[in-house]
C-alpha cells in the first residue's frame, strides 16, 4: 500500500524504486500484486508516465488514511511500552480484592492516570488466556500450570476472637482447647476440618466442630466481629480490627502450620510484559511487604 501511495505521487515507478531502494520491476510487481487482490487496475501506464483510474483515486484516499493510523497505531504502542497506560484487567478472589485491593487502588489510580482497572473477582480459577485477562492474583500454593508467576508476598495467619467472646467462654492457652470453643472454619468440610501448631512436642492437629462453614473470610471476620466464635484467618484480612480492638489475638505461642502461604501475581507471559501490568504487581508487592 506504502508502494502504491508512492508511486501516485511520484507519478512513475522508477521514481517509487529510487525511493524505497527497490528495483523498478520491484514495484510494478507490488503494484500488480495489489490490483489483483482489489480485482481492479489502479494506474493507466505508459512508458513515460502512470496516472491513475478512477479505481486508482478512490483507493488513494482510503490508502493514505490507514497509512497514517497504521503510524498513529505504532506509536501508540511504542508510548506504551514506556509508560504504564491502556486498561488493566486483573482477576482475584473478593475478599482479597475488597479487603486488600479497595482501599489501595486508589493510590495506584492516582500514581498511574493512564491506567483504566477492569476487576474481576469470584472464587474460582480464571483461564487467562481465554478471558483476556492481563493477570490474576492468587493466594496459596499454585498448580503446575505453564503459566509465569511472581511472588508478592508471603501471607500469614492467625487465631483471634472478639474481647466480647473471649470474656463470656475463656482465652484458650493451648490449641487443645479449642476443642470446647466454636471455631468458625472457611471452605472445609465441618466433618474433615482441623488446625495444625506447632507445639513444644511437635506438629498437633486439633479437630475443629464450629457451628459456622463458610467460604468467605470477609464473612468469616464479620462473624468473629460479632462474637460468633474463634477463627484462623489471613493477617491482612483483620489487620484493621486487631488495630482497633475489635478482634484480639490468641495461642500466639504455637506456631501455625503451614507457617505462611504465598501470594502471587500471574500472567500467561513475561515477554514483552506491557508496564501497566509490570507497574501494577510492583506496586502490590511494595504494599504487602509493608503488612
Amino acid at each position: 500500500m506504502k508502494t502504491f501511495v508512492r508511486v501516485a505521487e511520484e507519478g512513475s515507478f522508477s521514481a517509487a524504486a529510487r525511493f524505497f531502494g527497490l528495483t523498478p520491476s520491484a514495484v510494478s510487481r507490488q503494484v500488480s500484486q495489489l490490483e489483483d487482490e482489489l480485482g481492479a487496475r489502479l494506474f493507466h501506464r505508459t512508458t513515460r508516465k502512470q496516472s491513475l483510474t478512477e479505481a486508482g483515486e478512490t483507493f488513494l484516499q482510503h490508502a493514505r488514511r490507514i497509512i497514517a493510523d497504521l503510524e498513529e497505531a505504532r506509536l501508540a504502542v511504542n508510548r506504551l511500552a514506556d509508560v504504564p497506560a491502556g486498561s488493566l484487567h486483573v482477576a482475584t478472589e473478593a475478599d482479597f480484592a475488597v479487603a486488600f485491593l479497595a482501599p489501595i487502588l486508589p493510590i495506584f489510580l492516582k500514581q498511574y492516570p493512564l491506567v483504566q482497572v477492569h476487576m474481576t473477582m469470584g472464587t474460582g480459577t480464571i483461564d487467562l488466556v481465554e478471558s483476556g485477562i492481563d493477570l490474576a492474583i492468587r493466594v496459596g500454593h499454585l498448580d503446575d500450570s505453564s503459566l509465569i508467576a511472581r511472588k508478592i508476598a508471603t501471607n500469614s495467619s492467625l487465631v483471634c476472637a472478639s474481647p466480647a467472646y473471649l470474656e463470656e467462654y475463656g482465652i484458650p492457652l493451648h490449641p487443645n482447647e479449642l476443642a470446647g470453643h466454636n471455631c468458625l472454619s472457611f471452605r472445609s468440610r465441618p466433618d474433615k476440618n482441623h488446625w495444625s501448631f506447632q507445639t513444644s512436642d511437635g506438629s498437633l492437629d486439633v479437630p475443629i466442630l464450629g457451628r459456622l462453614n463458610v467460604n468467605s473470610l470477609m464473612f468469616l471476620r464479620e462473624a468473629a466481629v460479632a462474637s460468633v466464635g474463634i477463627v484462623m484467618i489471613p493477617r491482612w484480612m483483620v489487620d484493621n480490627q486487631l488495630n482497633d480492638g475489635q478482634l484480639t489475638p490468641i495461642l500466639e505461642k504455637f506456631s501455625l502450620e503451614p507457617p505462611s502461604t504465598p501470594v502471587h501475581a500471574v500472567f500467561s507471559h513475561n515477554r514483552h510484559l506491557a508496564p501497566k501490568v509490570r507497574a501494577f504487581v510492583d506496586f502490590l508487592a511494595e504494599r504487602m511487604n509493608k503488612l
